[in-house]
């Protein structure tokens, strides 16, 4: 249905200056723009907006791109339909032009009429795969001379893009905890990008890309925020970066890797479709991404559920009232040090690792056993939100292996929870250190909960070079909206 607003006709001195509506969302066609208030404005389908004297028109279209159809030979063509009633005209080649971050090929259009010599300029570009935008503004030669390119590129400023096509949901649920949703989404390749809606509301997301293969490298090689914004891009074969967000490439060597955000307290999620892009070493398509996102607001007190494994040789824990007791103290002994920041444990839970897992895990090689570990400890716990502990004898590292020098490790930074099919779902602690000190024991959970939850933690440290992560009033602030917390109110 065609809808046609008036508007009086531009003031030509002062063209750039002209206002922009409101944003309208043309759904069918994969992008919305903002219409200029001083020009006509029809549309059906496409964008239509024109000065009634005819010294200025715009055209913005998009859709499906059919697959035997290049997007240059489609700019040439849609050109051609729309360059119709204005008679002959020539194009010349510019190179590419870029919008919202998305680059694609530009021409400039000359042109003659019976009254006037004509400018402008024809855009063509592919914001996702198998999907067109195109851009076409003309006016006279004395109007484009003095204010073209500007109005073209602050028309340009104001579009933005959906996806026609978003990658399949293969499944989605709302899990027992009613500010949790999950969503698995299936195959992506490289040459495709990846559409994540944020509605309002929502607090924070955590995402997992995973490979068809657990030995496999993966990369996240570009973020865009909902407004078009870079805020993070990474090529792994010429290794050039560039990052609002962090401060080295995001990669996983184990078939997974992970992203949580936002991560400090000057970011936050809005509203829109966040555009992420990945890579594997391989090159084969991303086999799964999932998500969790948390939505509320993490204001009032939030508490953490823990999962102790426990991998050990000797009999440290008999009976069950050993345990019971375990459980009381390692509950005191967090809430010590969460409760200043209205934080506290909630379920503590324990479970034994059976004989053969003990043989195999009690002592863990940090370069070999992490991964099976981790998938380990998933599956042998019942409460997939919370903090997976794993407590093992020793460490080693390397070939031959040799101790290792730490006492705790997170498996990832950030980790992923809710899942058993994560290389990255626990931290490891190495009871021989803490076994008579459950005060240490719960700084050492607390400095890897800080650095499994993935959040920014650089301008809270004291100097570039300290490792510490003691839980301030800052890093807990950044970390109550991470999943992992639910409101204990």
């Amino acid at each position: 249905m065609s809808e046609s607003t008036a508007h009086s006709e531009p003031n030509q001195t002062r063209t750039f200056n002209c206002q922009f509506g409101e944003e309208i969302i043309i759904e069918d066609s994969g992008f919305s723009f903002h219409p200029i208030l001083n020009l006509k404005l029809e549309i059906d389908g496409s964008v239509y907006m024109y000065s009634e004297q005819g010294s200025l028109e715009v055209y913005l279209m998009g859709g499906t791109l059919e697959s035997d159809l290049s997007i240059t030979d489609l700019n040439a063509q849609l050109t051609a339909e729309v360059m119709e009633h204005l008679g002959d005209y020539t194009l010349q080649d510019l190179g590419t032009d870029t919008v919202h971050n998305v680059s694609g090929f530009i021409n400039e259009i000359h042109f003659s009429t019976s009254e006037d010599d004509g400018t402008g300029r024809a855009l063509i570009c592919s914001p996702f795969i198998n999907q067109y935008f195109f851009c076409l503004v003309v006016a006279t030669s004395e109007f484009w001379n003095r204010d073209g390119q500007k109005l073209f590129d602050a028309i340009k400023s104001h579009v933005q893009f959906h996806s026609l096509s978003k990658p399949e949901i293969i499944n989605k649920k709302v899990v027992q905890h009613p500010d949790l949703t999950i969503e698995t989404f299936g195959t992506i390749t490289a040459d495709e990008d990846f559409l994540l809606t944020i509605n309002k509301g929502d607090l924070s997301l955590l995402l997992a890309a995973r490979s068809t293969t657990p030995k496999d490298k993966v990369f996240i090689t570009g973020i865009h925020a909902p407004d078009g914004k870079q805020l993070y891009h990474y090529d792994p074969d010429s290794n050039e970066f560039e990052s609002s967000l962090f401060d080295q490439p995001l990669l996983g060597e184990n078939g997974e890797v992970c992203f949580f955000y936002p991560r400090n307290s000057q970011q936050s999620l809005v509203p829109g479709d966040y555009r992420l892009a990945f890579q594997t070493d391989s090159g084969n398509p991303i086999q799964q991404v999932q998500i969790i996102i948390r939505t509320g607001r993490a204001l009032d007190l939030q508490m953490i559920d823990l999962n102790f494994w426990f991998a050990l040789e000797h009999e440290y824990f008999p009976s069950t009232e050993t345990l019971v007791q375990f459980e009381k103290d390692m509950s005191s002994a967090l809430s010590e040090q969460f409760k200043p920041l209205n934080i506290l444990p909630g379920k503590i839970a324990y479970f034994q690792a059976a004989p053969d897992e003990i043989a195999s895990f009690s002592t863990i090689n940090l370069d070999t056993d992490l991964l099976d570990c981790s998938y380990m400890i998933s599956e042998s716990t019942n409460s997939q939100r919370a903090l997976n502990i794993g407590v093992v004898e020793e460490f080693l590292h390397g070939s031959p292996p040799t101790p290792a020098n730490i006492n705790a490790i997170s498996s990832g930074s950030p980790g992923m929870i809710l899942t058993s099919a994560s290389p990255n779902s626990c931290i490891l602690i190495k009871w021989p250190s803490f076994k008579d000190d459950l005060q240490e024991l719960a700084k050492a959970i607390i400095q890897q909960l800080i650095v499994f939850s993935g959040i920014d933690t650089r301008d809270t440290r004291q100097d570039e070079n300290s490792r510490s992560l003691i839980l301030n009033k800052e890093i807990a602030w950044r970390l109550r909206r991470h999943p992992l917390f639910y409101d204990g109110g």
